[in-house]
């Protein structure tokens, strides 16, 4: 990066001052991301040896640059290139892949490992239609009047004491009934969200959040990620420059990565969105997967400060197509979300409310989560076990999140996801490339793979081919 820098020419004699020239530079470069975030400017003493100009200059056109908020600096580390905020959808590259797919022929047999929703024989048919009935027996057409716009009581009441085991404590008025997690981020983005505010989000993170934050005129910054959540040095960093309206994130068995945050980091971001005001949206869309010894704490509850919003979907655990999740929301917020709920949709399905209730009071959750989890895990062993012998070999490498429904699978140096994925596509094999879930539509040399929906066959033979593709690049 030094030497891009040291490239750029000034004109001692030119009308505009020397430093300015200098940070227009710079400012081109952080704009075309030739200068990349979070790399180093050098020390003011050897850029004005360089250019040949008092250190005074050097550190007005540092100056310059952190009120445009395009550098932040760190007490005895010196200058540092921010991120700048993403405020368009790139195009997808899942969607690319889509477009292939009509051409690869027989594609109903090919091998998704894109999938992340449990096969048809998990879900707990004949337990809802006994429920279905009773409810129907009972309240005949009433079954299907509207409800509460933040939900059926005796269903919140339930959702409480499921939240308790988690160790999340809260009370009916806190608790919103949505139609699944993604109309729950929906929703908080149209009630807290103006044209230009800035959300924080992992990076990577999920496509369909992002989506929903740009949908609403937010701009995002990515948090990059260690192995035990954000980067929280850099993410208060960010902090000082941007004042976010929220930081989503998810803290157990993150989309895509697999990532769990550590107790100490779930504290620090506490501790984070107190000092800086600001809110935490947390989604849990895979805390029932756990296969360890210990349950997963959720941010929530830890959140002795009211600061996280956080929703939490059904359609993983129980069925895809039920649409049905909640929110715990903090006082402050409440009022809006609530309104934003109402106007979107009035209330959640009243018939599929009462329904669960029914099913939860006489099934708990136990029964079925301890059957889904004990199904995840074989295939996650299973999963890890052919990674193992096929791409670890070739030069792939992953870490073990024990838990979730996928792997995210490094690929070897100089291997690119986007191309990796279309020759997996030519072997009838179907793959989650890494820069799906890029913010800026940048490329990524990791790709998701997702086991939950294939039997132990097909996820050994997906992984051997996929050693092939690797062995092929």
């Amino acid at each position: 990066m030094e030497e891009k820098i040291f490239s750029i020419a000034l004109e001692h004699g030119s009308p505009t001052p020397l430093y300015q020239q200098l940070a227009d530079a710079l400012a081109k470069g952080i704009a075309d991301g030739s200068l990349p975030a979070n790399s180093k400017l050098p020390p003011i003493r050897k850029m004005a040896a360089h250019f040949g100009v008092n250190p005074v200059t050097i550190v007005t056109a540092y100056k310059y640059l952190e009120q445009k908020k395009m550098v932040y600096s760190r007490v005895g580390s010196g200058t540092f290139i921010s991120p700048l905020p993403v405020e368009e959808v790139p195009e997808p590259v899942a969607r690319k892949n889509l477009e292939r797919l009509e051409r690869i022929p027989a594609l109903e047999n090919a091998i998704n490992f894109t999938l992340t929703s449990l096969p048809n024989e998990l879900f707990p048919v004949d337990a809802f239609k006994k429920a279905f009935d009773t409810v129907l027996e009972r309240e005949k057409g009433g079954a299907f009047r509207y409800t509460d716009s933040m939900g059926y009581l005796p269903l919140r009441e339930e959702l409480c004491r499921y939240l308790a085991s988690f160790g999340i404590q809260t009370g009916t008025e806190n608790l919103q009934i949505i139609s699944g997690a993604q109309q729950g981020i929906d929703i908080i983005s149209k009630a807290l969200l103006r044209y230009g505010d800035v959300v924080f989000v992992e990076s990577p993170t999920f496509y369909g959040a992002a989506g929903a934050f740009l949908s609403r005129g937010a701009k995002l910054i990515g948090i990059p990620l260690a192995a035990d959540g954000m980067e929280t040095e850099e993410l208060e960093n960010y902090l000082k420059l941007y004042h976010p309206r929220f930081i989503y994130m998810m803290a157990y068995f993150q989309t895509p990565t697999g990532i769990s945050y550590s107790r100490e980091k779930k504290r620090r971001l506490l501790e984070l969105a107190e000092k800086y005001d600001t809110y935490i949206i947390e989604e849990d869309d895979f805390y029932d997967f756990h296969y360890g010894k210990e349950m997963p704490l959720p941010l929530k509850a830890l959140d002795y400060k009211n600061r996280v919003i956080y929703i939490k979907s059904f359609s993983k655990i129980l069925m895809p197509g039920l649409r049905m999740g909640l929110m715990v929301l903090p006082k402050k917020v409440k009022g809006a979300v609530m309104e934003a709920k109402y106007t979107t949709d009035i209330s959640t399905s009243g018939f599929l409310q009462k329904s669960l209730e029914e099913y939860l009071r006489c099934n708990g959750w136990e029964a079925h989560g301890k059957k889904v989890r004990q199904y995840g895990s074989g295939k996650y062993r299973k999963a890890v076990s052919m990674a193992k012998k096929y791409l670890l070999p070739q030069g792939a490498s992953f870490f073990l999140p024990e838990g979730g429904v996928s792997l995210w699978v490094r690929l070897p140096e100089g291997v690119d996801g986007e191309a990796f994925c279309n020759r997996a596509l030519e072997k009838n094999v179907v793959v989650s490339p890494g820069g799906q879930f890029s913010i800026d539509g940048s490329p990524e040399n990791h790709v998701r793979l997702s086991f939950a929906g294939l039997s132990d066959d097909k996820i050994e033979v997906g992984m051997k081919r996929l050693g092939e593709v690797l062995r092929e690049m």
